[in-house]
């Protein structure tokens, strides 16, 4: 397990190892997570499962004071045994009012089931925490200001305890108290007497049952008050906050902050990655500014995330983001509940796990294989995910994953399995290549993916078969630009002359190959789709290194989605503002197009730079940016280069492909971790790089 950068850190540090929570006995963490989890489904079950037959109202707000006394024992905010036991006793009463609404709703039994099983958990942390002495309180360190990487802050404040949502009970109908009884007359007189008593008992016609509050008369518009005064001619002021909803919405300014920032960090095509640098100190600030608010803050991030009216993959970032800053598992627990309430919800899924890999909470293995359990593929696959990123995966849970009946968990076990192989690899590539009806096609190109990094025996034969297929051939034809010999990139050079599309064009631009230099200037001139010749020059410009870049104008579609048109209803057409204000024979011009560099599709000017510059190069050997291909080039591109994200994460698979080695790399890490991840790999790259131009590789241990 390596913490070489991003690492884990004790609240109030920057540097370190995991720090070890102060409230609970290690050995009952488990115990009492397997509770939480168990209470956590019970919850999600009342909100979403079940029928509402019975009030569920007195539940929920159990299980909200029985998950507040877990993370009370969790976090060392109560004495652990006496919390533990509050949970306890909460669980009972929760089980008792379950059991009752079984004959109600048979959905109630699986409830029932889970209360059960937490109840068990309870009990077994119960019994270990007897066994110990209890843990004083430590006193919390000050809150520091982070800069270049996340801080875990510790706030003194109670647990958050989650809000469970189940439908509130109707109000009680307004009955009228019934009239004393009336003995039951024997004369006319009596019986006349009584009536008279019913009629002054009853109440007016259109009255309430109950006695309502006498209102005083609305006032008239021109008694006691002053005219209006028109717009403009008077200050608005707005009614006065108190401070709490100052807090808040100082905090609700912090987190949209983090969310803007997490979705913008990502450099473009061209922009140096060191460029993020300021945009991850503006987020980090942001957060430090939650910190300092402390407790009133942090209680309203998990109600901005359950506020929002849609489920945004922003809303999701900035969540996980806030909220692992903060120690404490009931910060993180906030966090998961929002992602469990999610769905299947892809994009908010991916999203919290891309804020799960940046965020420095000491829990966070423990929390993320509780969600292995999780009956949600996609979100079993977000875990094991951010396991094997955070270098946290054990070789069995890998190896559990890959081996798992759902896709998503399969590929993304397999991705990370290839970059560190063990002796059980082949057989998982194997189980996830059978044939099948229907074969998964992410999950086949993690299987590729994973023979290419690991340098199987049969990888050249499985991607060049994969290239006469309908699906898929395309990511099999990068793979083999990046793990194949001379012969393969003369393979998919002879493709892209019998039938070019833009797939194969751009694995031909990755094998480097001098030889399909002229084929690719070919393409530029011959009559094919401009998809096909952009992606040809960018191919030449992975070669040589020219530089030949021109600025053309983006088409508006590529840009924003267009308005519908409004729809005709008979009214008159409102002029545009530029039309109302601007003299019809002085209107402005319209608005200049958005512009990108890309390289240019000239071919008379590829053919001069080719005459010109490449007379020397070796038509056998592999070239990158215009210098003989070694493993210290890609480095460079990695480091300096004009790339994408994407780009770059290909070429951290060729970096290990080409070395045989594995340094953990990621453009999603911080500006500083991807910095000390680059130096880690340049001795590396340097012993590999003894023979410029040529396809040799390390042999691995796979096979």
């Amino acid at each position: 397990m390596s913490f070489s950068y991003l690492p884990f850190v004790a609240p109030g540090g920057q540097e370190g190892q995991p720090s070890a929570p102060a409230g609970t006995d290690l050995l009952a963490h488990d115990k009492l997570e397997n509770a939480h989890a168990a209470l956590r489904r019970a919850a999600l079950s009342l909100e979403h499962d079940v029928e509402p037959v019975t009030d569920l109202t007195g539940p929920a707000r159990a299980l909200e004071r029985a998950l507040s006394a877990i993370y009370d024992a969790f976090d060392g905010r109560a004495e652990s045994l006496g919390a533990v036991r509050a949970a306890l006793a909460e669980t009972d009463n929760i089980a008792a009012q379950i059991e009752q609404a079984i004959g109600l709703d048979a959905g109630f039994a699986a409830v029932d089931e889970l209360l059960r099983s937490a109840r068990g958990w309870l009990e077994q942390a119960a019994a270990r925490l007897a066994l110990v002495p209890p843990t004083p309180p430590l006193d919390l360190p000050p809150i520091l200001a982070s800069r270049d990487r996340p801080r875990l802050h510790a706030v003194q404040r109670a647990s958050l305890a989650p809000q469970i949502k189940v439908p509130e009970p109707p109000p009680a109908e307004l009955v009228a108290k019934p009239p004393p009884p009336i003995p039951p007359p024997r004369t006319f007189e009596e019986l006349k007497a009584a009536v008279e008593a019913l009629k002054q008992q009853a109440p007016a016609p259109g009255a309430l049952p109950a006695a309502a509050e006498v209102r005083p008369p609305a006032a008239r518009p021109d008694e006691g008050a002053a005219r209006p005064v028109p717009p403009g001619f008077a200050p608005e002021i707005g009614d006065a906050i108190d401070d709490l909803a100052f807090l808040r919405a100082r905090t609700r300014e912090c987190f949209e902050e983090v969310a803007m920032v997490g979705m913008q960090r990502a450099p473009l095509l061209g922009d140096p990655f060191r460029g993020a640098l300021i945009l991850e100190r503006r987020m980090l600030a942001a957060i430090d500014v939650i910190a300092a608010i402390g407790a009133p803050a942090l209680e309203h991030v998990p109600r901005l995330v359950a506020d929002a009216p849609v489920k945004d993959a922003s809303v999701a970032f900035a969540s996980a983001m806030v909220l692992g800053c903060f120690a404490g598992r009931d910060a993180l627990a906030a966090a998961e509940l929002a992602l469990l309430r999610s769905g299947k919800d892809r994009a908010f899924i991916d999203a919290l796990g891309a804020a799960l890999k940046l965020v420095p909470h000491e829990l966070l293995p423990l929390a993320l294989r509780s969600l292995l359990r999780e009956p949600e593929p996609l979100v079993r696959a977000m875990a094991i995910d951010v396991l094997a990123y955070r270098g946290f995966a054990t070789d069995d849970e890998l190896v559990a994953a890959a081996s798992d009946d759902e896709a998503p968990v399969a590929a993304c076990a397999l991705h990370h399995l290839g970059c560190t192989p063990g002796p059980r690899l082949p057989e998982l590539i194997q189980r996830a290549l059978a044939s099948t009806a229907a074969p998964d096609p992410a999950l086949r190109e993690a299987a590729w993916t994973a023979m290419a990094l690991a340098d199987h025996p049969h990888a050249p034969l499985a991607l060049r078969g994969a290239l006469d297929e309908a699906d898929g051939s395309d990511a099999a034809a990068l793979l083999l630009a990046l793990a194949g010999d001379e012969a393969d990139a003369r393979l998919l050079a002879s493709r892209v002359a019998e039938a070019p599309r833009r797939g194969l064009i751009f694995a031909v631009g990755w094998s480097g190959a001098a030889a399909a230099v002229p084929l690719l200037i070919d393409l530029l001139e011959r009559d094919v789709d401009g998809d096909v010749k952009l992606a040809a020059a960018y191919a030449l410009e992975r070669i040589t290194g020219a530089e030949m870049w021109e600025e053309v104008a983006v088409k508006d579609e590529e840009i924003f989605v267009a308005d519908p048109p409004e729809p005709d209803v008979g009214e008159p057409r409102e002029l545009k503002l530029a039309q109302l204000v601007s003299d019809p024979n002085d209107l402005p011009e319209a608005p200049a197009p958005e512009m990108a560099e890309q390289p240019t599709v000239d071919a008379a000017r590829w053919r001069a730079f080719w005459r010109e510059r490449c007379q020397g190069w070796d038509m056998s050997a592999r070239y990158r940016r215009g210098r003989p291909y070694t493993p210290d080039v890609v480095l460079d591109e990695l480091d300096t280069g004009r790339v994408t994200p994407g780009e770059r994460r290909l070429l951290q698979r060729e970096l290990i492909i080409r070395t045989g080695h594995f340094v953990r790399f990621d453009p999603h890490d911080f500006v500083v971790a991807q910095e000390e991840a680059i130096q880690a790999w340049r001795p590396i790259a340097a012993r590999a790089s003894g023979a410029p131009g040529r396809w040799t590789r390390p042999r691995r241990r796979v096979g």
